[in-house]
């Protein structure tokens, strides 16, 4: 039997001709002709459309971040936690009720976050790129933020084994000395949990005055990345101006790639953000197939997944998450969010908030005290196998 294309039409498709009603005509009789609008003010009501779109853009993302957060209270206790100052006079009090019934685990990670930060140091120290050598307890200083290009050559040659150079991306409050001693410990020593003993380049976040200007920035790191997936022209000067550890990451690892190296790349907490943004970008710059080609990326309770590094060109062997299920950072950065539908990933965001215990970085989230001693089978099966994957292990008891 031959199907009719009506048939497997719309109930509005099929309508005979006869059950359409009429045209109504008359009613405008009598009425002169609008005269035609002037060409000025109609190409200022397209401006005042389009700017009414951004509008609806925002208020439309600020819905639906309101309805993944659960309710309008929950989206202003929000507020007032991070920008009491928008909420108007009410802003003080409302932050102070607030943080007054946040668990004391939340009121830590509070003001964490927004006292004054004691290690805060000079701009030129943002993005500065430095040298671990195993065995020692120093560094070396190769490069101040903002002194590395990306046709330059920042790599020692003592930094490259077996046509390998290691790249290291610091976390939020991190310092040289903390990053020495773990990534010693854990890497370069007779009794290390994965003995690679080579010179490694790090590089370092740098402490604002407020750790909560690094979330912000880190936040804004994370964004850059998924403008890129989402196939948006995205400015790499002003990517680099908004954090200089991003700009010192993609010149060296362009620098390496170059050069044909290998790159094996350790990121924690905040430099998983800053790390797989730097490939993003290169990606974007035509580096996509170098880099599924020479690079490794081990993130460490990173600020993003391994999937952000995937999406950069990084094979799936090559991209490993490891951190702990109690880690407030591991929590939120270990899942992905699709920049063409990121409900789904936000979703699954906040539920898994629900395994959150600590939200202080402390023992959990250290890369030498917990995170690397109760993920070594995950990290060998890496560095010995090529199987990468995501993996958050339980609190030890």
């Amino acid at each position: 039997m031959t199907v009719s294309p009506l048939q497997n039409a719309s109930p509005l498709a099929r309508r005979s001709p006869l059950d359409k009603k009429p045209p109504v005509s008359g009613f405008l009789d009598g009425f002169a002709k609008a005269p035609p609008v002037p060409p000025e003010e109609m190409a200022e009501a397209r401006k005042l459309a389009q700017r009414k779109h951004k509008v609806a853009k925002i208020v439309l993302g600020t819905l639906g971040a309101t309805t993944v957060l659960g309710t309008g209270a929950a989206t202003v206790a929000t507020i007032a936690i991070v920008s009491p100052g928008t909420l108007g006079p009410l802003g003080p009090s409302l932050n102070q009720l607030v943080v007054d019934h946040l668990p004391a685990g939340a009121q830590d990670a509070y003001h964490w976050a927004t006292d004054p930060n004691p290690q805060a140091e000079d701009a030129s120290n943002y993005g500065q790129l430095y040298q671990i050598t195993p065995g020692s307890g120093d560094y070396k200083v190769l490069a101040q933020g903002g002194q590395t290009s990306p046709d330059g050559n920042n790599i020692p040659a003592e930094a490259i084994k077996d046509g390998r150079v290691i790249i290291g991306f610091e976390g939020i409050d991190g310092t040289q000395g903390s990053y020495v001693r773990a990534f010693n410990k854990l890497f370069n020593s007779e009794d290390a949990a994965v003995p690679l003993n080579q010179p490694m380049l790090f590089i370092h976040e740098g402490h604002r005055p407020n750790r909560l200007d690094d979330i912000k920035r880190i936040l804004h790191d994370y964004s850059v990345t998924k403008q890129v997936q989402a196939g948006e022209k995205v400015d790499l000067e002003a990517a680099f101006q908004a954090d200089p550890a991003v700009e010192t990451g993609y010149n060296t690892i362009k620098q390496a790639l170059d050069q044909d190296l290998d790159v094996l790349v350790f990121a924690h907490s905040g430099g998983g953000a800053e790390s797989v943004e730097a490939l993003n970008l290169l990606s974007s710059q035509g580096y996509r197939e170098e880099i599924g080609e020479h690079v490794q990326i081990v993130l460490m309770a990173g600020a993003a997944p391994a999937q952000d590094a995937v999406e950069a060109g990084v094979k799936p062997g090559n991209a490993l998450y490891i951190g702990m299920e109690a880690d407030l950072v591991a929590q939120l950065g270990h899942g992905y969010i699709d920049p063409h539908n990121p409900m789904n990933g936000l979703v699954d965001l906040v539920k898994d908030l629900r395994n959150t215990s600590d939200f202080t970085l402390g023992p959990m989230h250290s890369p030498d005290r917990a995170i690397v001693p109760n993920n070594l089978d995950h990290l060998q099966d890496f560095f010995d196998h090529g199987i990468g994957g995501t993996y958050l292990a339980p609190t030890p008891r």
